[in-house]
């Protein structure tokens, strides 16, 4: 599908090292199709809307050799959804919440030579991405928001945001 992205602290020589990493994330984008009343199937199992997603982008990241569900820290548990060296992915669409948890978990791994790079992947405009679901979408995390807050917060984390269009 197609994608929105704005880069945060980054710097270019930070991008050009990660170049292969950023290109990757923008594949696995452009490789799940966005689709009104979107399902993923996986063997006899089928996911819908939010879960489907999550699973199809899932799909893409495992078989480009990304780990999944990477661990930060134990306690308290601080999971992402994948990463490949030092980059660290989190695909939201939970509510606008969730956001401010993925920055704690940014900050902790920058802080701790976890990651170099944070990746926050949201959708732009929830109604319109899941137009056959409007009443799971009530303050969902979006762009706007994730925009707003890493340009506001005291966040000095280099994050590459990615904002999913209701289109492909």
């Amino acid at each position: 599908m197609k994608a929105e992205t704005t880069f945060f602290h980054c710097g270019d020589q930070l991008r050009e090292t990660l170049s292969a990493e950023i290109g990757k994330v923008l594949a696995a984008v452009d490789a799940v199709k966005w689709g009104r009343s979107f399902v993923h199937d996986a063997g006899d199992a089928r996911y819908e809307y939010q879960t489907g997603y999550n699973r199809a982008f899932g799909t893409e990241f495992s078989g480009m050799g990304w780990e999944s569900q990477p661990v930060l820290r134990t306690q308290p548990k601080l999971i992402g959804d994948f990463r490949k060296g030092l980059a660290f992915v989190e695909i939201q669409f939970g509510n606008s919440a969730t956001l401010y948890r993925d920055y704690y978990k940014f900050q902790y791994g920058l802080a701790n030579g976890l990651l170099s790079l944070a990746v926050l992947v949201v959708p732009t405009k929830p109604a319109a991405f899941f137009p056959s679901r409007p009443d799971s979408v009530n303050n969902m995390a979006d762009y706007a928001l994730a925009s707003t807050c890493l340009s506001v917060l005291p966040l000095n984390v280099p994050t590459m945001l990615v904002g999913l269009l209701p289109e492909n």
